[in-house]
């Protein structure tokens, strides 16, 4: 029987099926990849070891013992190093000469779930949790986050188990708070530099309190920033007999030296030098020296702070300071020597610190209008800072504080006026919603300022200018240059100024954090009396926490509401651009 055309194309198909299924193979192991020869990967997602890695799944020639990596061996090292980047369920197939790895896909947590939390701390509002991809490090920060909210409302010692599963995304917290403490009986550091006593002038918590580990914390770097010891921290065991609290520190030298660096487009380079030594004899007195400099400011500053007893917070502080002042209005030389007596108190929430004494004051106005003078002062000082915004303060988020001053001068007492200052400022920042880590932080900062004098000595610079207010730049109308408010060297007598910001939180990589704000204030060259203008300064910009320090930068617009045409017009509308290396809001 002759053949058919049909029995021809069977060849043709056997050659084509060979062809394609060398080509797949060629390209399968095209596809893949590695570290080295005998480790593959494959798959979708490019996976990258460092050089440590690397040589514990490969091996090194040149270490013995570490030639060559049984494939097991190397199959428990990839496994923990594919968790550590979200793969939980890798495959693995050995085969001669070569390991196959397919990392497959992460695993995202979809789902964050708990047992036995106190109804007053809620999951939702623990962030960057849920939609992470599932590793050991997150498992980590989330059982910090429950830890630290436990610790926060006075569970000294509770138990996290935390279980994520690597198919289904499900991560659950298993929760044993244990039972409520409040701080009893502190174990002080016994040491043969101070006495236990002293640890009471830097304690943030009142017996019979609430456990909080934040004050614990917070009571640590108190006594470390005054350079009593070299490091400090608590130790906390709970038991059935109750919680225990003990303080450890390691010593080092009394004598603290600190530089520092930053950068501003006001001030431009800005440089500041400390030393301090806080163990003068066996009630630990302190004394000091800083040098501050700017192209606008130069400021020396040396004080000694002498305890009236061991676990005492009484203080008389003799201080004295030279600075220079080289502002668009005016440049000036200024000297200071205070006797302050002084004292500092903490309560369940907030410390409080109040200072009044004489001072004797040397000004002398290079240019611009002010007298050369010097004259007796008396100065007070109170400063009411809440717990929070103290621990919080490197990285802003909730908390506030308040200060009041005032200084005053007396005509016949070796002065040739009578002038009185009186200023109170604060500042308060609220994280929006609760969350952890903050979503949206909203600030509010404010002034309110005085002089009260004959308002005729303003004109004739009789009034040295720390009693006179300039306002403009960063610190207060961002929409306004460095003090040009008014842009006269007259100044002013009476200002009043509030200024709002909202804040994103941690929520854009690399920690860019956008912000907007609006500044207003209203100013009068009256004592206790303010022209009718309001100037406002809305405007935007940017925060970055870098790792040199906190990065910012605004962008402003000065804005006039004139709501009486005849009056004093004292802010020239403006757009404002401002930079900075370590300024906070």
């Amino acid at each position: 029987m002759p053949p058919t055309g049909n029995s021809n194309i069977w060849p043709v198909l056997l050659t084509l099926a060979l062809l394609t299924a060398a080509c797949a193979t060629a390209a399968a192991a095209g596809d893949s990849y590695g570290p080295c020869p005998q480790i593959r990967f494959v798959g979708g997602e490019r996976i990258v070891l460092n050089p440590m890695e690397i040589r514990l799944v490969c091996g090194d020639a040149s270490t013995e013992g570490w030639g060559q990596i049984p494939f097991n061996q190397a199959e428990n090292f990839l496994k923990a190093f594919l968790q550590q980047r979200g793969y939980q369920e890798p495959r693995f197939e050995p085969g001669p000469d070569v390991l196959t790895v397919d990392p497959g896909l992460k695993t995202i947590v979809r789902s964050f779930t708990e047992t036995g939390l106190p109804p007053e701390i809620k999951l939702s509002k623990l962030r960057r949790i849920k939609g992470q991809a599932m590793t050991p490090r997150l498992l980590d920060t989330a059982k910090a986050a429950l830890q630290g909210a436990l610790q926060n409302r006075g569970y000294a010692c509770p138990e996290i188990h935390m279980r994520g599963n690597g198919t289904t995304g499900e991560l659950t917290a298993e929760v044993r708070p244990g039972e409520i403490y409040r701080f009893k009986h502190i174990r002080p550091q016994k040491t043969d530099e101070v006495y236990p006593q002293i640890f009471y002038r830097y304690e943030a918590f009142k017996r019979g309190q609430r456990f909080d580990s934040r004050l614990l914390e917070l009571t640590a770097r108190r006594t470390m920033g005054d350079s009593l010891f070299l490091n400090a921290y608590f130790e906390v065991n709970c038991s059935t007999g109750g919680m225990v609290v003990t303080e450890r520190v390691v010593s080092g030298k009394p004598q603290l030296y600190k530089l520092g660096v930053g950068f501003d487009t006001e001030g431009f380079f800005i440089g500041k030098a400390q030393w301090q030594h806080s163990r003068l004899g066996t009630r630990s007195n302190s004394m000091g020296a800083s040098v501050y400099t700017s192209y606008r400011e130069q400021t020396a500053i040396a004080h000694f702070r002498y305890f009236m007893g061991k676990a005492s917070r009484f203080y008389l502080m003799p201080k004295l300071t030279f600075g220079r002042l080289n502002q668009p209005q005016y440049e000036a030389i200024h000297s200071e020597f205070a006797l302050l007596p002084g004292f500092s108190w903490d309560s369940r929430s907030l410390r409080g610190e109040f200072s009044a004494g004489p001072a004797l004051e040397y000004e002398h106005t290079i240019r611009g209008l002010g007298p050369v003078t010097s004259y007796p002062a008396f100065a007070t000082r109170l400063e009411l800072r809440d717990h929070n915004f103290e621990y919080y303060a490197g990285e802003p988020q909730t908390g506030g504080r308040v200060t009041f001053k005032s200084q005053s001068m007396i005509a016949g007492m070796e002065s040739r006026i009578t002038a009185h200052l009186l200023s109170l400022q604060g500042e308060h920042i609220w994280n929006l919603g609760g969350y952890t880590p903050p979503a949206l932080v909203l600030a509010t900062r404010y002034l309110a300022q005085t002089t009260l004098v004959k308002n005729s000595l303003l004109a004739a610079g009789e009034i040295p200018l720390g009693m006179r207010i300039f306002m403009g730049g960063d610190s207060d109308l961002r929409g306004a240059g460095l003090n040009k408010v008014p842009d006269d060297p007259e100044g002013l007598l009476t200002t009043v100024y509030d200024g709002v910001e909202l804040r994103l939180g941690d929520v854009l990589p690399h920690g860019l954090q956008p912000l907007v704000f609006l500044d207003a204030a209203m100013g009068g060259r009256s004592s206790a009396r303010l022209d009718p203008n309001v100037y406002f300064s809305p405007g935007f910009g940017l925060r970055w926490a870098s790792p040199v320090g906190s990065i910012r930068t605004t962008v402003a617009r000065g804005i006039v509401w004139r709501r009486d045409p005849a009056a004093e017009v004292l802010l020239r509308p403006q757009w404002r651009f401002f930079l900075s290396l370590g300024k906070e809001f």
